[in-house]
């Protein structure tokens, strides 16, 4: 009978379950404490032996102004008629005839290229009603695109090492027939250009270690060896334009241009060494 008694007893049930409660708390923080905070990976952290050294930066300019010495003219014909066969032959006669004159001035056969060519259909744009003959009000009418002609241009690119001779070439195209003048510029032949670009950038790189040289013995360090070197800018002007200028006095016969001066700028930038 007591043996029931204290088998029935409440207070025992529930320490049990309190105790079974308790441990399954521990054991579940537990869980979670591993999932939430995981061990950490090994990270390996490699610091380079040698850091690099400190280096002096410093820019050079060389600048030189030097004569053109080629002479560059854009000019041709423009011609429009009703057929692209009579547009083409009329233009054909006359560039014939461009070339003729500016053999005659001294030009040489192989100086003068073909820089553009091509022949397109004019067209002209008009209203037309639904029925035709018919009028119509305005908002009836549609637009219809109409070829009224064939328009040929021949563009030619004229050199010449006689800067002298623009006025004169300009002159000679337009009386035998030229009626575009694009451009009429002074500028550097490709073999004159290079050889100044490669001096200048020489000089460019001296100058940018004679700064160099200036700021190390600022601070009492000297300069070592170059670390780095590069040409920022090569700076070739724009050729001088006298198309307007040259078309509009052509027609007197007295047209006057002068090559003047074009000033060639190089830019670069080096790193140096610095040594105690």
């Amino acid at each position: 009978m007591a043996k029931e008694e204290m088998h029935d007893n409440p207070l025992i049930d529930s320490g049990l379950r309190l105790t079974l409660f308790f441990l399954l708390v521990v054991l579940v923080g537990a869980l979670l404490v591993s999932i939430v905070n995981p061990k950490p990976m090994d990270v390996s952290v490699s610091v380079p032996q040698n850091p690099e050294q400190n280096l002096i930066y410093a820019g050079g300019t060389a600048m030189r102004e030097v004569s053109p010495d080629l002479l560059r003219i854009s000019l041709g014909v423009e011609t429009q008629e009703d057929t692209a066969a009579l547009s083409q032959s009329n233009n054909a006669g006359k560039i014939n005839a461009i070339k003729s004159a500016l053999l005659a001035n001294g030009i040489l056969a192989d100086d003068i290229q073909t820089s553009q060519y091509s022949v397109y259909p004019v067209t002209t744009s008009r209203k037309v009603c639904p029925a035709e003959g018919t009028p119509c009000e305005d908002w009836e009418a549609r637009w219809v695109d109409e070829i009224v002609g064939y328009k040929t241009v021949h563009m030619l690119t004229v050199d010449s090492s006689n800067l002298d001779s623009a006025g004169t070439l300009v002159d000679a195209s337009v009386r035998a027939g030229a009626n575009k003048v694009d451009a009429v510029s002074f500028r550097l032949k490709d073999t004159t250009e290079k050889t100044l670009r490669d001096s200048l950038t020489t000089e460019a790189m001296r100058d940018a270690k004679a700064k160099a040289e200036k700021i190390a013995s600022g601070l009492g360090v000297s300069v070592g060896k170059v670390a780095s070197a590069s040409v920022d800018q090569y700076y070739y002007p724009a050729v001088r334009n006298y198309a307007d200028y040259a078309f509009e006095s052509a027609g007197s016969g007295g047209t006057s241009m002068s090559p003047g001066q074009l000033t060639i700028t190089v830019s670069a930038s080096a790193s140096f060494e610095i040594e105690q």
